[in-house]
């Protein structure tokens, strides 16, 4: 087949980012030749984004309605497909942070419509990207799908989140310091696809980061808008490269390792994944005691009272981290299996 030969690179068709952002949401729709949107809310992102929303939309004479989701699992995918194909809904608003996002973008995949990311917190790079974790029978699943057919960001409840899913979303952010150089293991070991611009792209975001720490300490506003553009470029990488490698490694594993043997933890992604980058840094002999600065500066947990996991958690989470995913990363190089193993580099690192 001549497409098995063909890298093909959807991106985002428009990004949106500022004050008002919301009223071009029936433009967009009109571009798209999108008639009738169904919103896929939280509870709570309803009230913040999801009202104003249908109101705007209802004002044009566009047919809208909503969903309320609670977790991003397939229980709530099927309840989205459900109202959508009854009632011929033919795109999808996401709005929110990561869950409704990823539901809204999962059932896209499924109805084989459109859908729209409107974030209302920068806690997760699954605003810009064609990835979407879901729950089934509390086991996570990693989908690479379709990236959001367009962003919009309003500033004006954007620069409202709390500091923790700002921080939570610069953790997410960092995570790709440790990523890109899994990548780059897995092309010397395995020759596996690494791709140069994409790996640029995701390190660049995480360099920024790092560097710009402390910003939102003098400007919180412009922090958050730095931080909406460093998630969308992660995005981007993922698009680019076909793949969630950019930006998903080693710390990544210890997450979805921390989701599977303690689903109740109530930690942010991004927390969980810049935890795991102070440990994948110092695995792969990179600075981790700058990785561990940033996370002080950002008030990200860096120990196991702070992001309230047990130690026995942490440990048997770093021990079978390798065997979340088929991904060669550093946990393989140095063949971390053993709960020992693990024990000695949580301590080294006083993360128990």
């Amino acid at each position: 087949m001549f497409l098995e030969k063909v890298h093909v690179i959807k991106t985002p068709y428009r990004i949106l980012i500022g004050k008002g952002a919301y009223k071009f949401i029936p433009q967009i729709l009109e571009e798209l030749a999108s008639a009738s949107p169904l919103l896929v809310c939280g509870p709570t992102t309803y009230e913040i984004a999801g009202k104003e929303i249908e109101k705007i939309l209802k004002k044009e004479g566009i047919r809208v309605d909503h969903i309320i989701v609670e977790r991003a699992s397939f229980e709530n995918v099927k309840s989205v497909l459900k109202k959508a194909k009854a009632e011929r809904f033919n795109v999808l608003l996401g709005i929110g942070g990561g869950k409704n996002i990823d539901v809204a973008k999962t059932s896209s995949h499924y109805l084989k419509i459109p859908y729209l990311s409107i974030p209302t917190a920068p806690s997760h790079d699954g605003i810009a990207s064609p990835c979407s974790s879901i729950l089934k029978k509390n086991k996570k699943y990693s989908l690479f799908l379709e990236p959001p057919s367009s962003i919009i960001v309003e500033m004006e409840i954007m620069k409202k989140s709390p500091l923790r899913f700002f921080s939570a979303g610069a953790g997410d952010v960092i995570a790709k310091y440790t990523a890109v150089t899994d990548w780059e293991i897995a092309r010397e070991r395995k020759g596996e696809y690494y791709g140069e611009y994409a790996a640029n792209l995701a390190r660049l975001a995480a360099e920024v980061m790092l560097k710009k720490a402390s910003y939102y300490k003098k400007d919180y506003e412009n922090a958050v808008r730095l931080l909406i553009e460093a998630l969308i470029s992660c995005g981007y990488a993922m698009c680019i490269a076909g793949s969630s490698r950019p930006c998903s490694g080693s710390e990544h594993l210890f997450a979805h390792a921390i989701d599977f043997f303690y689903p109740e933890n109530k930690a942010l992604h991004g927390e969980k994944v810049a935890l795991g980058c102070l440990i994948s840094s110092y695995l792969q002999e990179k600075d981790f005691e700058l990785v561990r600065k940033t996370l002080t500066t950002l008030k990200l947990p860096r120990n196991y009272k702070e992001i309230k996991i047990p130690k026995e958690i942490l440990i048997k989470s770093l021990a079978k981290a390798r065997k979340m995913r088929k991904r060669y990363t550093v946990l393989d190089e140095l063949k971390i299996k053993s709960k020992k193993q693990a024990e000695k580099i949580l301590k080294k690192l006083e993360i128990i």
